[in-house]
């Protein structure tokens, strides 16, 4: 049982070497290893080293898809919960990372970049199908409209407001 322990030790040492996991994502890839095992005490043990934490791997992940992906939380939710990340610790990263970066401000900075890089929407088309961009890359409706309503030339959100058809 010690050697058993000892390899798996060295085997999440080498994973975690290479890049950060969740505590559950970890214990998937170790128990191809482990056999009857119990992988409880290495995770424990790989926490209390601090080598192995989830919080810190949520909001590292939080703020690194934010500022350099340019996503937005309900998109950096859904791929924290395919990690199996708990929701609370979710939230507490999320609220964190809003808290150090400004609410809405990873909206206004994607924005920003988008247009500086390829320009505002010149038409209802292109404008409908760049909000539909920004829901995929996780940002809320209100978010969206509240940055558009400012970013975007007057008479272009009014009829895209209105619902005016696309002819």
């Amino acid at each position: 049982m010690d050697e058993t322990f000892k390899i798996l030790m060295q085997k999440a040492g080498a994973l975690l070497a290479r890049r950060a996991y969740s505590r559950a994502e970890l214990g998937n890839r170790l128990a191809r290893f482990a056999g009857e095992f119990p992988l409880d005490t290495i995770l424990d043990r790989l926490e209390q080293l601090n080598l192995l934490n989830d919080a810190d791997y949520a909001y590292n992940f939080a703020l690194c898809r934010m500022k350099q992906d340019g996503w937005g939380p309900s998109k950096i939710q859904r791929s924290l919960l395919l990690h199996q990340v708990e929701q609370s610790i979710i939230d507490a990263a999320l609220l964190r990372v809003e808290n150090e970066l400004g609410r809405g401000t990873a909206i206004e900075r994607y924005v920003q970049e988008y247009f500086a890089k390829k320009g505002q929407p010149a038409d209802l088309k292109a404008l409908r199908r760049f909000v539909a961009h920004l829901g995929h890359k996780g940002f809320d409706e209100d978010g969206i409209v509240s940055v558009l309503r400012r970013m975007v030339p007057a008479n272009l959100w009014h009829r895209f407001e209105t619902g005016e058809s696309i002819e």
